[in-house]
């Protein structure tokens, strides 16, 4: 078998161990399920009003940060707005279907690029420099909300958890970044040799780092450490990324009768966040239901409510953006010459 059908093969396994263990639970907690289509079905639309807002702002947040991370490396002009923001939707849906570390939507803001004749590097250089803040966006807010529920003496182990998870995560792109500042050579070294080890995990052959890459992700850092000023608009971008997730979490469990604690919605929110980056399949499908899932019912929401509030959630925070940013993509494409 060839090392590609491998692979394919690998991703089915994973895929119907996933699709097992929730038919299980479906069939287990049948009694709830009913619960959850009743509470979705019965969703109070004034609430649902409040997540649909709070995904427009998800969006236009999106927007701003590929936008601001793009005037900080070359000169941005209104009339390219409109190209950037289909190229950030767009980049949303590919890094939702794609295991790539959020590099696979760098295909999509390139293409907007080329749209507006924006220069190549500079776009690659931008794209990193906001998957780079996208992450200490997130911590953020994770250290407000950590703030916030420590004072209200409300912090869970499982917050405690995710939320040292991600920090090492952090820790990790802030090392890589300062090595690529400091030592270019050994960042090229160390991605040969964690191509090495991911071969030999996945029985595939090793494929040589792309030079252009590595050179991206050294003036990507040195946007960063030289003139970080530029970072800061991008950062608070990508920390309204964040919270108008949480929003959408919070807006979602208000709908179907959960309780309007916005506390309880930011633990839900980073459990669901780390799993999904941790989970086996792209886009953190299933991971994530679960993180928000287990989140809410050991605060004591009932499962019905917490399982509606997860559906809810997921079709606002993935399913439909996943939707969008793929017709935006192929809209693009078909428009594009051969």
């Amino acid at each position: 078998m060839s090392a590609s059908g491998t692979t394919t093969g690998r991703r089915l396994a994973v895929a119907g161990v996933v699709t097992a263990v929730v038919v299980v639970v479906a069939w287990t907690q049948r009694r709830d399920l009913a619960d959850v289509v009743r509470g979705v079905h019965l969703a109070d639309p004034r609430w649902l009003l409040v997540l649909a807002a709070a995904l427009l702002l998800w969006w236009a947040a999106w927007t701003a940060l590929h936008a601001t991370a793009l005037a900080g490396v070359t000169r941005l002009r209104a009339a390219d707005l409109p190209a950037v923001a289909g190229g950030a939707v767009s980049a949303v849906a590919l890094n939702s279907v794609v295991t790539s570390a959020g590099l696979a939507g760098l295909a999509a803001m390139a293409r907007a690029g080329r749209r507006r004749g924006l220069p190549r590097t500079e776009v690659a250089t931008a794209y990193l420099l906001a998957a780079t803040v996208t992450d200490l966006g997130f911590l953020l807010v994770l250290l407000a909300g950590f703030g916030v529920l420590g004072a209200r003496g409300e912090l869970t182990g499982l917050d405690w958890l995710a939320g040292g998870l991600f920090t090492l995560l952090s820790v990790a792109r802030v090392a890589l970044t300062v090595l690529a500042v400091r030592r270019p050579a050994a960042l090229h070294a160390l991605a040969v040799r964690a191509a090495r080890v991911r071969a030999a995990v996945t029985r595939r052959p090793a494929a040589a780092p792309d030079p252009a890459r590595t050179r991206e992700l050294v003036e990507t850092a040195e946007v960063l450490t030289r003139r970080p000023a530029r970072a800061v608009p991008p950062l608070l971008a990508a920390a309204c990324v964040d919270v108008a997730g949480v929003g959408m979490l919070w807006a979602a469990l208000a709908a179907v009768g959960g309780p309007h604690d916005l506390g309880l919605a930011l633990s839900a929110y980073v459990l669901a966040s780390v799993a999904a980056i941790l989970g086996p399949l792209p886009g953190g499908i299933g991971a994530a239901e679960l993180g928000a899932g287990a989140a809410l019912t050991v605060a004591g929401v009932p499962l019905g409510i917490a399982a509606a509030a997860t559906l809810l959630f997921r079709v606002a925070e993935f399913w439909v953006p996943l939707a969008v940013g793929g017709l935006a993509w192929v809209a693009v494409r078909e428009g594009e010459p051969a």
